[in-house]
């Protein structure tokens, strides 16, 4: 048995992301939350950069809107899947546009109008300090009066956090997926264990294929309201809006998990 990067900087995931995205689990959600983004860039004028872009799944149909936008992402195997796919929709800038960088100490040479952080991937910053150097980049590479836009879940304690306690954890099924060269098999499953002092999940994700079995690590921390806003003023921000919903109704907690989409301006 192999381990192999972590987080989604493996091969593995690059292999089966587009699907949980945009054809499976995570579908719903990620059409919610482009429309989101589209509806929030829609009078943005300049450059927009989308931070730890995977696979394209926001940046590409907000390119071929129209905007002009550049992205990154810590996982090299996640950016060939991003560039294969820009090529076949007739985009022939795309190495110009892409890098490989980490969310917490990215640099560009310039400023932008509006940075992007999709998909929850803020949470994929695994301490309160580095997502604070995020932020700080952010604020950075923002143009006076730009955003950030971005959007994470607030988990429930009793509905999740207070079920992962068990040490070691049980193994759950995420689910088949199909390997998008020979049409065969990768089963995944997962195992988590939340720790309420760091407000960490770390998971241990296994993948099965052709005898072939995997495991790679990951870790999440999760942010709540008052804390999120705390780090907002920690990395220069003093302005934000936050909605409970893409199409930006107003947020009012729960004790579910709950979705927040943000507008934050330098």
């Amino acid at each position: 048995m192999q381990e192999t990067g972590k987080n989604y900087d493996t091969h593995w995931w690059a292999l089966i992301y587009d699907q949980w995205n945009e054809t499976g689990g995570r579908s719903e959600l990620n059409e919610r939350e482009l429309h989101f983004y589209r509806n929030q860039l829609q009078n943005t004028r300049g450059a927009i950069l989308e931070a730890a872009c995977g696979t394209g799944c926001k940046m590409l149909p907000l390119l071929l809107d129209g905007l002009d936008i550049f992205g990154f992402d810590i996982s090299l195997p996640m950016l060939e899947v991003l560039r294969h796919k820009a090529i076949d929709s007739g985009i022939s800038d795309i190495d110009a546009r892409i890098s490989q960088q980490n969310l917490a100490n990215f640099i560009y040479d310039r400023q932008f109008a509006a940075v992007l952080i999709p998909a929850s991937s803020f949470m994929m910053l695994p301490t309160q300090q580095s997502q604070i150097d995020c932020l700080r980049r952010v604020y950075e590479h923002l143009q006076p009066g730009g955003r950030l836009l971005l959007n994470f879940y607030i988990p429930s304690y009793t509905e999740d956090i207070l079920l992962h306690q068990d040490t070691p954890p049980a193994e759950e099924e995420f689910g088949e997926c199909m390997h998008p060269e020979t049409g065969r098999p990768i089963q995944v499953n997962y195992s988590k264990i939340c720790d309420l002092t760091s407000q960490t999940e770390t998971y241990t994700w296994t993948f099965e294929y052709d005898g072939e079995k995997a495991k790679v690590p990951m870790q999440a921390r999760w942010i709540h309201k008052e804390e999120f806003q705390l780090l907002l003023r920690l990395s220069g921000f003093d302005q934000w809006e936050l909605y409970g919903s893409h199409d930006g109704k107003p947020y009012v907690g729960s004790p579910h998990i709950t979705n927040t989409y943000w507008s934050v301006t330098r």
